[in-house]
């Protein structure tokens, strides 16, 4: 969950070739157009892309912290064509 929102990202599998099974709700589902994992020097590294909901080509880059149970990183929000660092929590 992002904290800053609701904002919520679920993955329910990991394909080995790292394509997720994944979806977006705010609060309302969305289904993510892409999304996949990658493991880049030891990190694990996740990309996701939205095309439905009036999110046409937002993105979120996201890296998996270990340290914190959190993934940290980049949302692009295509309707203002900015960038914001973001993190997601872990439902408890």
């Amino acid at each position: 969950m992002r904290p800053d929102g609701g904002y919520v990202i679920v993955i329910r599998d990991v394909a080995p070739e790292g394509a997720l099974e994944a979806m977006y709700f705010n609060p309302n589902p969305l289904p993510f157009a892409k999304a996949q994992a990658s493991l880049v020097a030891g990190a694990i590294r996740l990309a996701f892309e939205l095309r439905a909901g009036g999110y046409n080509g937002s993105t979120y880059r996201l890296t998996y912290d270990a340290a914190r149970d959190q993934l940290v990183g980049v949302y692009f929000q295509a309707v203002q064509r900015k960038d914001f660092e973001v993190f997601f929590q872990r439902a408890k």
